[in-house]
C-alpha cells in the first residue's frame, strides 16, 4: 500500500484536478501486477467520487458552455469511473484488444458523463425558471379590473393616490384651481386671481413676462385639461371649492350689507354719472359688480369733516349707481357709464380688498296728502318753470356742454310724488347748478320734497340776481 501511495504521489501533477488525466498511464505500468492495479483503480475511483461535487459546481458556474465542450470535459473527468470493467476485459484479451477496449471504455465514459452533465444543466434550468414561493410570506393580491360598459371610452389609468389637492393649487390664492387659465408664458392660475394681479401690473406673477395682450383683449386661455383632471380625480375638493366661490358671490351680491362704495363725487338718482376707472381697487370693484350680476355700487362724497364715524372715509349719505356699459382700454383702464338709482344712508363703514364698503339703508321721500299735496303741486310747477328759464338763459357753449354730459332736462311729472326719490328734473337741476359738493349733499339727505323744492328755488334766485 505504501508503494501504491508513493506511485500516486509521484505521478500526481502539481495542480489539482488533473490527476484523472494520468490514471490510464499508471494502469499501463501496473498491468503485470493485478493486485496493485486493483488498488490503484479503487483509489482512482474514490478520488473521482470526491471530485464529483466540484464537477457539478464548475458546471453550474458555466451555464453558457456548448454541448460539445461539456461533453468533452465530462469525458476526461468521468473516464476513471468506468475503468473497472474496462480493466477486466484487458486481463482476458491481449495487448491489442486492450487498446481497443480502452478506447471503447473512454467513449462510453464520455457518453455517460455527457448525459449526466445534461441532466445537471436541465435541473439548473428548471431551478432558474421555477422559483419556490414561501407560503408564509404575504404577497399583494392583484386588483381585478372593473367591468367596462360596452361602447365606453377607456378610463385614464392613473392611480388615485398619485393625485393630491395640494398639487393642483393656485400659486396666488393657495387654493384648488377654479376656472383655471394658462398664460402665454405657460403658467396656470385661477381666472379671478390672474385678473386681480393684472389690475396692479400687466405681467405674469411668476416669470414677469408681459401679458398686455391678455389685458387688452380680456380673453384668457381656459385650461380644459386641468378642469377635467380636477373634476375626475378630486370631485369632493372641487365641490367644496365651488361652494366657497358661490358663498363669496352671494355675499358680494348683497346690496344692503357690505355694499361696495366708490368715494369720488356727488351722484343723484336718474342722473348719468360717467366714471374713469384706473385705480386697481376700483377695477376689482367694478369687475365684481359685473360678475355678480347686480351691476350696482354706491357713490359717496369724501367728507371726513362731517362724518360721525371714528374712521372718517366718506359722507353719511350717498346714491346707488347702476352700470349701463363699460369700455375697457388696453392698459387696464376703463370708462364706466352709470346712472343713479336710489339714495341711501350709511350705517356702518368698512373695507374689502382695498375698496370701501358700507352697511346701508335706503331712504325715500315722505308723501303728503290733502291741502299739503295741493300746495306741493303749486310749488312744483313754479320751481320747474324757474329752472327751465335759467337753463335756457345760459350761453350756447355752456348749454351744449351740459347737454353732452347730463343729457336734456327731464319733463315735468304729472304727479311729483309718483317717484320715491322725487321728480327727476329736480336731481338734474341740482347736478348742473354751480354748487360745491358740500352744498349739494344736504339735498341728497332730504326726505321732504317740499324742502328740496324750496332749496332749489332759493339757489336759482341767488344765481339770477348775480347774473343781472
Amino acid at each position: 500500500m505504501a508503494l501504491v501511495a508513493l506511485l500516486l504521489s509521484f505521478f500526481s501533477p502539481s495542480f489539482p484536478g488533473a490527476s484523472q488525466e494520468h490514471s490510464p498511464d499508471i494502469l499501463k505500468l501496473l498491468a503485470p501486477h493485478p493486485r496493485l492495479k486493483e488498488h490503484v483503480e479503487s483509489l482512482a475511483t474514490e478520488g473521482t467520487s470526491h471530485n464529483l461535487p466540484k464537477l457539478s459546481q464548475e458546471t453550474l458556474e458555466r451555464p453558457h458552455c456548448s454541448g460539445q465542450e461539456t461533453a468533452a470535459a465530462g469525458g476526461h473527468r468521468g473516464s476513471p469511473v468506468n475503468l473497472v470493467p474496462v480493466q477486466g476485459d484487458r486481463q482476458q484479451h491481449g495487448p491489442e484488444d486492450q487498446d481497443g477496449a480502452e478506447e471503447a471504455g473512454a467513449t462510453a465514459s464520455a457518453r455517460a458523463a455527457s448525459s449526466k452533465t445534461g441532466k445537471c444543466q436541465g435541473k439548473k434550468r428548471k431551478r432558474c425558471q421555477i422559483e419556490p414561493q414561501d407560503p408564509e410570506v404575504p404577497r399583494k393580491a392583484s386588483k381585478a379590473d372593473p367591468p367596462t360598459a360596452p361602447g365606453a371610452k377607456p378610463a385614464l389609468s392613473v392611480p388615485l393616490a398619485s393625485f393630491d389637492a395640494s398639487d393642483l393649487e393656485c400659486s396666488l390664492c393657495m387654493r384648488l384651481f377654479y376656472e383655471p387659465v394658462t398664460t402665454p408664458c405657460g403658467h396656470t392660475f385661477c381666472l379671478k386671481c390672474l385678473e386681480r394681479c393684472l389690475d396692479h401690473n400687466a405681467k405674469c406673477p411668476l416669470c414677469k413676462d408681459g401679458l398686455s395682450q391678455c389685458l387688452a383683449s380680456r380673453k384668457y386661455s381656459k385650461n380644459v385639461i386641468m378642469e377635467e383632471l380636477i373634476a375626475k380625480f378630486l370631485p369632493e375638493e372641487l365641490k367644496e371649492r365651488r361652494r366657497l366661490y358661490e358663498e363669496e358671490m352671494e355675499e358680494l351680491s348683497n346690496l344692503n350689507k357690505n355694499v361696495p362704495i366708490f368715494v369720488c363725487t356727488m351722484a343723484y338718482p336718474t342722473v348719468p354719472c360717467p366714471l374713469h376707472i384706473f385705480e386697481p381697487c376700483y377695477r376689482l370693484m367694478i369687475r365684481r359688480c359685473i360678475e355678480t350680476g347686480t351691476r350696482q355700487f354706491g357713490m359717496c362724497l369724501g367728507d371726513p369733516v362731517k362724518s360721525p364715524f371714528p374712521i372718517n372715509r366718506f359722507a353719511e349719505y350717498g346714491c346707488i349707481l347702476e352700470i349701463r356699459n363699460v369700455q375697457f382700454f388696453a392698459d387696464g383702464r376703463s370708462v364706466v357709464d352709470s346712472i343713479g338709482k336710489r339714495r341711501f344712508k350709511v350705517l356702518h363703514q368698512g373695507q374689502r380688498d382695498g375698496y370701501n364698503t358700507a352697511d346701508i339703508e335706503y331712504i325715500e321721500d315722505q308723501k303728503v296728502q290733502g291741502e299739503d299735496c295741493a300746495e306741493l303741486m303749486g310749488l312744483h310747477n313754479c320751481v320747474y318753470e324757474q329752472a327751465s328759464s335759467w337753463f335756457h338763459s345760459l350761453k350756447s357753449s355752456l348749454k351744449n356742454r351740459i347737454l353732452n354730459h347730463f343729457g336734456p332736462m327731464p319733463e315735468k311729472d304729472a304727479d311729483p310724488q309718483i317717484n320715491p326719490n322725487g321728480p327727476a328734473w329736480c336731481w338734474w337741476t341740482l347736478a348742473v347748478l354751480p354748487l360745491e359738493s358740500r352744498a349739494q349733499l344736504p339735498f341728497l339727505a332730504m326726505r321732504s320734497l317740499k324742502d328740496r323744492l324750496n332749496g332749489i328755488r332759493r339757489v336759482l334766485a341767488f344765481i339770477s340776481r348775480n347774473q343781472n
